[in-house]
């Protein structure tokens, strides 16, 4: 046993903090009705012998249960599915487009969750028949974004499809063209937005896609109010669900792609929460910056998506502005005060 494994826990059965060993075991795992044995590390009590919940150890098992599944029914490892995705270089959205599938069923095959049978069957045929992956194509590519068609095009014509896009560049030559008062009179940094999500997804945990959005909204037009300039720089659009970043789709995009946050699927319900990948660097936002930061954070922070989205279609920056029409920081005046 090494010195990293005799570790103190919790035990229950103790109801106290106790010194522990890793002890190696078989198991019987019980797989879609399907008995799996294999070999386990568990977390033993030195007190009391009783076996103990580490998360680590325990989600290390249930992956090498889930490959060994995987391998007995010729399923595609999480691992693989990624590479069929990347193989036409197509971002998970864009997946999701193809397959006519859910952007959230996608992220849960890639991080971990069995795929069902007819799901799998496509998956295979996918990677294997380019012909298939084309019709396919033909059928959905008006669902399917402008950058993600470039690179499925590409790779059906068999180039080897971009997967180095500097989507930032994309998003700031898009910002760059569009009159000021769009963009709080600021230059988008996409450095500066990834560390403001990164903080926000570290202050909110398991931040959903909605609530960040208007998270963003409130920290840019708060700061536009109070000093005058935008924080990220970035121009906000009136959709249905409240004002969002413009082109948000390519944002998040650019978000996962270069592993500043994971997007994983909530357990309970359809969609997907933030998870950042790394600390957020503070250090280019002067004090100004930081205080309107925390402000935020600490006052959206007993709110769920649904309140503070109904919220920010109460602010005159929606109501006055129509459908998909980008929104002026001159609405800012306006903001309620928190």
């Amino acid at each position: 046993m090494k010195d990293s494994d005799r570790v103190v826990y919790y035990c229950p059965q103790c109801d106290q903090d106790v010194e522990t060993r890793v002890e190696e075991k078989k198991e019987v795992y019980s797989v879609r009705g399907e008995d799996i044995l294999t070999d386990c590390a568990v977390r033993i009590c030195n007190v009391c012998n009783t076996p103990l919940f580490d998360e680590i150890l325990d989600e290390g098992t249930l992956k090498k249960v889930y490959d060994l599944y995987r391998e007995k029914h010729n399923m595609l490892s999480s691992e693989e599915i990624c590479e069929v995705r990347e193989k036409y270089g197509l971002s998970q959205r864009g997946m999701a487009s193809l397959l006519n599938w859910s952007p959230t069923t996608i992220a849960r095959y890639e991080t971990g969750a069995l795929p069902d049978s007819a799901h799998m069957t496509t998956l295979l045929m996918v990677r294997d028949n380019k012909e298939y992956a084309r019709q396919l194509y033909e059928r959905g590519k008006d669902k399917m974004g402008r950058l993600d068609r470039n690179r499925l095009e590409a790779a059906l014509a068999g180039a080897a499809p971009s997967s180095s896009v500097d989507l930032g560049y994309v998003l700031s030559k898009r910002y760059k063209d569009l009159d000021s008062q769009y963009l709080g009179y600021a230059e988008f940094i996409p450095e500066k937005i990834s560390n403001m999500i990164l903080y926000f997804s570290q202050a909110h945990p398991r931040l959903s896609k909605t609530k960040l959005m208007k998270l963003l909204f409130y920290t840019d037009y708060i700061h536009f109010k109070n000093h005058g300039y935008s924080l990220s720089g970035m121009p906000y659009q009136h959709l249905p669900y409240g004002p969002v970043p413009y082109n948000h789709g390519l944002l998040l995009d650019y978000l996962v792609e270069n592993d500043i946050v994971s997007l994983v699927p909530y357990e309970s319900f359809d969609g997907e929460y933030f998870i950042p990948r790394f600390e957020p660097d503070l250090s280019g936002f002067d004090e100004e910056e930081l205080a309107t930061l925390r402000k935020v954070a600490e006052h959206f922070r007993p709110f769920n998506a649904k309140e503070i989205s109904d919220l920010s279609h109460e602010e005159e920056a929606y109501v006055a502005t129509g459908d998909r029409e980008l929104i002026s920081y001159k609405y800012a005046e306006s903001l309620r005060d928190f």
